[in-house]
């Protein structure tokens, strides 16, 4: 019983911290680091995985902030100012 209580504390935090809300600057610079792995992808293949890696990082963003529609917007804002420099432009 001694054991049970420290690892379901342990269970809680790990919970309580992966669905804690990322500010909009973070998912921002998350995607676009994404978007320039498929921007300076080498290969063909490099390419479709980079881009694999941002759809899916997309859809999770999509999914997790459905209902908050002023923080997408607020990503797009920030996606705005890191774009062209992730694309190397």
């Amino acid at each position: 019983m001694k054991f049970l209580i420290p690892l379901l504390l342990v269970g809680v935090f790990f919970v309580s911290c992966s669905s804690e809300k990322k500010s909009a600057a973070s998912v921002a610079k998350e995607w676009c680091d994404l978007n320039g792995k498929v921007a300076k992808a080498e290969s063909d293949a490099a390419r479709a995985t980079a881009e694999a890696n941002r759809k899916k990082f997309e859809n999770e963003m999509e999914e997790k902030y459905k209902n908050d529609e002023a923080f997408l917007k607020e990503v797009g804002a920030e996606i705005e100012k890191c774009e062209d420099a992730s694309e190397g432009r």
